[in-house]
């Protein structure tokens, strides 16, 4: 047993090394502690101003940059696209503001927005699982050899989507509708009335967090789809910022469908019709600068009128 000799002994031990610590540093070491830290804020400080001016720097480049894609984008973009009719797809996650960018650059081109459809989170959750089911049995008769027995109840919808949204066929255009009736719409869109040529899909946008969870787990299985049905004209805008971002999976999966990434960049809304072009010629690219991006941009075609050099 400790006895209390050395809780004393210990404690007068405790005692000498505070008075020797406050003696020290409110004497001989004072001033070198002092002039220690004085130099450390110094330095810091320093270095705080250059990182704040390097970064001011950098944002202006930025804006430099954007301005001067934008600018370059509504000179060689005009007329790219003229007579052509798209239909422009949101899937849930993705905010109005991006794809309002996209449908003003599509407009410079010269296109039409023939059909917008929003993509209605019972598309996705799994409440709905059992009505998508059985409006896939329903709907899978009328695609024909566009889908088997094989196929997921998504991909069976998605296919009817983009059937319905290209077609001339009156009845395949009713898919569309029949999509968004019923006590539990999988989309909201208007009736279709004539084909379109081309469709974008606005995909999710980026997770801040790479292991952030997306409020919608929107599987593959819709992008097979439309792409089943429409595999020369539709391309996938979105974020492939983080390996977990749609479009990101997708080119993880090597799927043979025309994507682009940042969505709601000046890059990459400027990059969107000539990747609607070069999908629509039988090219399938991955164009962008984030995860797994095969090409910076899309070709761009010659002015009309322009010879060949």
């Amino acid at each position: 047993m400790i006895d209390f000799r050395y809780h004393l002994v210990s404690l007068m031990a405790v005692l000498v090394a505070l008075t020797m610590g406050v003696v020290l540093g409110a004497g001989p070491l004072q001033g070198k502690i002092s002039d220690t830290l004085s130099g450390q804020v110094t330095v810091l400080s320093k270095q705080q101003s250059e990182l704040r001016t390097a970064n001011e720097d950098l944002v202006k480049q930025a804006n430099n940059s954007n301005e001067y894609i934008g600018v370059l984008g509504s000179k060689v973009t005009p007329s790219t696209l003229t007579g052509k009719k798209v239909a422009i797809v949101k899937m849930p996650g993705v905010s109005d503001e991006a794809v309002n960018g996209i449908n003003a650059q599509l407009k410079i081109a010269g296109a039409a927005i023939a059909n917008s459809v929003t993509i209605k989170d019972s598309w996705f959750d799994e409440d709905s699982q059992s009505y998508r089911d059985t409006l896939a049995s329903t709907l899978a008769s009328k695609l024909g050899d566009k889908v088997d027995a094989k196929v997921s109840s998504q991909q069976v919808l998605a296919t009817a989507l983009g059937m319905g949204l290209t077609s001339a066929d009156k009845e395949i255009q009713a898919l569309v509708s029949n999509l968004s009736a019923g006590d539990t719409p999988l989309i909201t869109a208007s009736a279709v009335t004539e084909p379109v040529q081309l469709i974008v899909v606005a995909s999710p946008e980026s997770n801040e967090k790479e292991t952030q969870t997306p409020l919608i787990k929107a599987d593959l299985e819709f992008v097979k789809g439309v792409n089943t049905a429409f595999p020369k004209g539709t391309v996938i805008v979105g974020s492939a910022k983080n390996e977990s971002d749609y479009v990101a999976q997708i080119r993880a999966e090597k799927l043979e469908v025309t994507t682009v990434d940042a969505i709601g960049s000046v890059m990459s809304k400027v990059s969107t019709p000539f990747a609607l072009l070069a999908d629509e010629s039988g090219t399938n690219q991955a164009y962008g600068t984030e995860h797994y991006a095969t090409q910076l941009i899309p070709p761009i075609p010659a002015p009309a009128g322009a010879e060949a050099k």
